[in-house]
């Protein structure tokens, strides 16, 4: 078996602290990591912390600050409508040019008491999926000639029932890297189903506290340091642990750091849109040769 790779986990104050540093965010830009969970505490059943950030604005802050560093921003259907967190998703997309991706949790440590099963993060995910595949990068093609901009007839509705029916479909296209990874933390993931990645209990990658011993067995191990601990230390305690053997993760999207395969799309799909005609007012090239 392969050695593992690593990831990191922050929780409220580690972001807080990894943001407002420019030596800590070069530092973590250049780890060869998998991939960073941007507040892991939300979802991990901890008590609040006595600082946060928003997971969605620190990924569109580290999408334009940092070049490398992949990260996965955590979200649960209590604080977040899957349409509004769509298109936060397609959207770091396109920022992160696919370094980005989705880490869905059944409860918000943050949040209200709204209800929490796995059953309702699990729809949120199914939407989200569904929602950022609805309209397909491919469908832009700007077309000068005919003045076709986008084959709009590509664009479908996700047409969902259940704990979120929505029509769709999304008013953000799909990222030109593909529909972004989406992961799930702890127990009751459904499968088949939308989700790529399991972190935590059940999942291909546990959850090692800073200062305990990772296991070697795991196709990867992510590294989680206590609120009494530093972003400088998990950060320190990862570059010794890659140093020791944990397998590097090249530049690239997050989807092929993980060596996950593209996600199948709907069958079916109702068009949003008529078939896209030529502009009649506009020359077309064979008449302006």
């Amino acid at each position: 078996m392969p050695a593992p790779y690593l990831a990191l986990g922050l929780a409220g104050p580690h972001l807080v602290e990894l943001t407002g540093s420019a030596a800590l965010l070069a530092r973590w830009d250049a780890l060869p990591a998998a991939f960073t969970v941007l507040g892991l505490d939300r979802v991990e059943g901890s008590a609040p912390a006595g600082q946060t950030l928003d997971s969605s604005a620190v990924g569109a802050a580290l999408a334009g600050r940092t070049a490398r560093g992949r990260f996965l921003v955590v979200a649960s259907p209590q604080r977040d409508h899957p349409y509004n967190l769509a298109r936060r998703v397609a959207s770091l997309g396109h920022l992160s040019r696919g370094r980005s991706g989705l880490l869905v949790g059944v409860r918000d440590a943050y949040a209200g008491v709204d209800p929490a099963t796995p059953a309702r993060a699990h729809a949120a995910a199914r939407a989200v999926r569904a929602l950022e595949q609805s309209w397909p990068y491919d469908s832009i093609v700007g077309d000068t000639d005919t003045g076709i901009l986008v084959r709009s007839n590509e664009i479908v509705h996700v047409d969902l029932d259940g704990e979120f029916p929505i029509a769709g479909p999304l008013t953000a296209p799909e990222p030109p890297t593909g529909a972004s990874v989406i992961a799930w933390y702890g127990p009751g993931a459904v499968s088949p189903g939308p989700v790529d990645l399991v972190i935590g209990e059940g999942g291909s990658v546990p959850v090692t506290p800073l200062g305990a011993t990772p296991p070697r067995d795991a196709a990867g191990v992510l590294l989680r340091p206590a609120l009494g601990q530093t972003a400088d230390e998990l950060l320190t305690a990862a570059e010794e642990l890659l140093a020791e053997g944990f397998r590097p993760v090249g530049p690239g999207s997050l989807r092929a750091a993980l060596g996950l395969a593209a996600p199948a799309r709907r069958a079916g799909g109702r068009a949003a849109f008529p078939v896209p005609q030529p502009n009649p007012s506009l020359p077309t090239s064979r008449s302006r040769s």
